[in-house]
């Protein structure tokens, strides 16, 4: 545990007085974690209207398991999760029941069916009402992060668009979230990268659902202190910004003695595989997009860096297909889509590399961890309930 966050995590834990008394901030727009209302009600004319890529982004949503209305929770009182998630106990159901939760929230607000809806409650209930001993083993922080960040968007959208959810059970939801996840979220990991913004983008999530200011700050400020050090420019000079710890070690910008000459763009795990390296930068984009729902531009922060880690991949991807650097592997994700609608549509920043390759990304689906629809919720949604944010002192 990394002293910095030793007093934010004595200052957040579950009833604490500031932390309950956090719980009175009312400053928080709703829905208001990754999607707004006016946002979500573009995607439902969309769908209504077969209009893409709305259309086809929704047909798979309902054509997977994710959105079946047979889907059934496996809750756990622990969720177990080593290395690599070995050992597995819980590690794949909880994720899978948190998509599958977003999931349906999601169809709920589109189709009006509250079938929907009660499936989405019922996962939630499921395991707020099962899970007790957190998470735990080396993967335990992590499993948690990727979890919590999709739990506050299916929460979000249920609570404040439906009337099917019980005082009684959003209060359980919301214990939940600050006993079995902050904890292990707020002490923040000196690792690849992809885990501590993770952990940021869940921060941040579960501040904007229990209205608590305290654990919003707290995702933030972890965002803040990670995401200059994930991607490089040339601006930081001879080496790469170091991460919070100072430790480079354990978050190398090599792989197994290999390595790469530092271009702008170049993420801290682009040089590991394709998916941890996005994993991160959606996580980062994330944040930054709930953020900016809440009136605080994090886009405006570190936007370069984001704008040149997208260009950068998309040279090497189709329809450019660029051969890549050696010891380097790049490959479609199931994300970009809400980076590129900031930059490209609502502060018309030319991606041209980009540009070409997001049509040929769509529909993107849900990679099991944090990365889910993001077609469907920003594919060319623009600045739809969007005020203007601003950057908050630091």
């Amino acid at each position: 545990m990394r002293p910095a966050f030793l007093l934010a995590l004595a200052f957040l834990l579950p009833g604490s007085p500031s932390s309950v008394a956090a719980a009175a901030d009312a400053s928080f727009r709703h829905p208001g974690v990754l999607v707004n209302s006016a946002q979500l009600d573009l995607v439902k004319q969309r769908v209504i209207a077969g209009a893409e890529p709305q259309k086809s982004a929704f047909a798979a949503l309902l054509a997977s398991p994710f959105g079946a209305l047979d889907y059934t929770p496996s809750p756990r009182a622990i969720v177990e999760c080593g290395s690599f998630s070995r050992p597995d106990l819980g590690c794949k159901d909880e994720r899978r029941d948190a998509t599958a939760a977003w999931s349906h929230a999601l169809a709920w607000h589109i189709t009006g069916n509250e079938r929907h809806a009660r499936l989405a409650i019922r996962i939630m209930n499921a395991w707020s009402s099962t899970l007790t001993g957190g998470h735990t083993l080396a993967n335990g922080p992590v499993q948690a992060a990727w979890s919590a960040a999709l739990w506050p968007r299916a929460a979000e959208i249920i609570r404040h668009t439906s009337p099917f959810w019980a005082p009684e059970d959003i209060a359980r939801f919301e214990k939940m979230l600050r006993e079995q996840y902050v904890p292990s979220l707020v002490i923040g990991s000196d690792e690849n990268g992809n885990k501590e913004l993770t952990m940021s983008e869940a921060l941040i999530a579960i501040g904007v659902f229990c209205n608590d200011r305290p654990i919003f700050d707290a995702g933030v400020k972890l965002w803040r202190a990670r995401a200059p050090g994930y991607i490089y420019l040339p601006t930081d000079g001879a080496e790469p910004v170091p991460p919070p710890s100072g430790n480079r070690k354990k978050a190398p910008w090599g792989n197994k003695g290999k390595t790469t000459p530092l271009v702008a763009g170049l993420l801290q795990e682009t040089m590991r595989d394709p998916h941890h390296a996005n994993m991160g930068f959606s996580s980062m984009v994330n944040a930054a997009e709930t953020a900016f729902h809440q009136g605080l531009d994090l886009y405006a922060e570190q936007g370069g860096r984001m704008i040149a880690a997208m260009e950068y991949q998309a040279q090497f991807l189709p329809p450019h297909s660029a051969p890549p650097p050696p010891n380097l592997e790049f490959a479609l994700q199931p994300t970009w889509e809400i980076a590129f609608n900031h930059f490209h549509r609502r502060r018309s920043v030319a991606l041209p590399l980009m540009a070409k390759v997001i049509p040929l990304n769509r529909p993107t689906g849900a990679d099991l961890n944090h990365m889910a629809w993001e077609t469907l919720t920003h594919g060319d949604t623009g600045a739809a309930g969007i005020t203007p944010a601003a950057a908050a002192p630091r």
